[in-house]
Order: C-alpha cells, then sequence, then structure tokens
C-alpha cells in the first residue's frame, strides 16, 4: 500500500469517527457546534439550524418517540400516562433507569470494588454489562438473564441485597468485601432498590 492510498484510508477512518460521535450526540438529543467541524463538509453531516437532524424536537420537548415524531417534555417520561402513540415513554426499561443510579455511576463502583464484587456476585461478568443490566432490568431474575450469573453467584447477589436491606455487613465480609467498603456498597445498593429493583 502506497503512503498515498494510507493517508487516504486514514481520513476516512477519520470520518467515520467523526460520523459515530456525530450520531451518538444525536441519538442522546444533543446539540452539534458543526462549526468545529470545518474539514468535514457535505454530504456526511446536514446542518439544519445549527441542531443535529437526528432529533427534530424542540429543547423544552427533547424526548422523540420511538415509532412516531411526537416529541414530549422530559417531566412526561415516566409519569404513568403514555404519551407517545407507542408507549414507550412508559417502558419499564425506560423508566427503571430514570430512577435508577447512571450506568457510569455504577460502572465506576464496579471498576472500585471489581476484585471481589464482580466475581461474587456477577459470575466474572464485565463492569459494563453488569451496570446495564442493573440500571433496566425489573427484578434479580432479570439481572441473572442479562449477565449469565450460576446459582452460586445468584445467590450471593440476593444474600447481598438482603445484607443491605437488614444492615448486617457479615455476608458482605465473608464474599471479600473489604470492611471499609461497606458504606459504599450499601449506599449503592439501596440506591438501586429505591429505584425500583425487586429483591
Amino acid at each position: 500500500m502506497t503512503l498515498h492510498q494510507k493517508m487516504r484510508l486514514l481520513g476516512r477512518q477519520e470520518i467515520i469517527v467523526y460520523l459515530l460521535g456525530l450520531l451518538c450526540a444525536c441519538v442522546y438529543g444533543m446539540k452539534v457546534d458543526f462549526s468545529r467541524l470545518r474539514q468535514i463538509r457535505r454530504p456526511y453531516i446536514e446542518k439544519r439550524n445549527n441542531h443535529c437532524s437526528g432529533n427534530p424536537c424542540e429543547e423544552d420537548k427533547p424526548f422523540l418517540c420511538r415509532s412516531s415524531p411526537t416529541c414530549i417534555a422530559l417531566e412526561q417520561v415516566c409519569d404513568s400516562i403514555p404519551q407517545c402513540p407507542d408507549g414507550f415513554d412508559e417502558s419499564p426499561a425506560l423508566c427503571n433507569a430514570k430512577k435508577r443510579p447512571s450506568i457510569g455511576d455504577l460502572e465506576d463502583f464496579l471498576i472500585k470494588n471489581e476484585h471481589w464484587i464482580i466475581p461474587a456476585l456477577f459470575n466474572g461478568a464485565s463492569p459494563e454489562l453488569v451496570a446495564h443490566s442493573l440500571v433496566v432490568s425489573s427484578d434479580l431474575e432479570e439481572v441473572k438473564l442479562m449477565v449469565g450469573m450460576d446459582p452460586q453467584s445468584e445467590e450471593n447477589l440476593h444474600e447481598a441485597f438482603m445484607a443491605v436491606l437488614t444492615g448486617d455487613e457479615r455476608p458482605l465480609l465473608k464474599m471479600g468485601m473489604p470492611q471499609e467498603e461497606w458504606f459504599d456498597v450499601q449506599f449503592m445498593l439501596n440506591r438501586l432498590i429505591e429505584g425500583g429493583l425487586q429483591v
């Protein structure tokens, strides 16, 4: 491969990275400042009034329904009254995620405690997968299915939540939790319970 071909390939890869970033921003309803992307011009990016064309919603109603062009205010998401024609704004996974810690917060917590919590409670699964499953699942059975836990991990996870509910750290200490992590573990698992995770 010649130097010229390598440079063209690098340019294409750079465009792909920009487009993926743009797509992610569009999906999450963010606005994109296109003036910073001077080296990329049409047809790769469409600019409409400095808004991303992926989310046509106004600022006061940024939530785009899944199967229709209906836009609703964030306050109307998970308010027990479906505003989207398909009811997407009241879907259990979406509403669970709204009430619980963010995936990023959970992932940070899991990585901090990865040496004991991942093998003991989640059968060695990746912190990212575990965090996602804890945010969107309705109950521990769904977590088990999403993560692919063995019976021992499932039992340990249930025991960990029961320990938090009763305020007894001893079962978690037996699983390898360092004493100084009790308050962090208790806080995070309580937030999941308060967010509606059925244990």
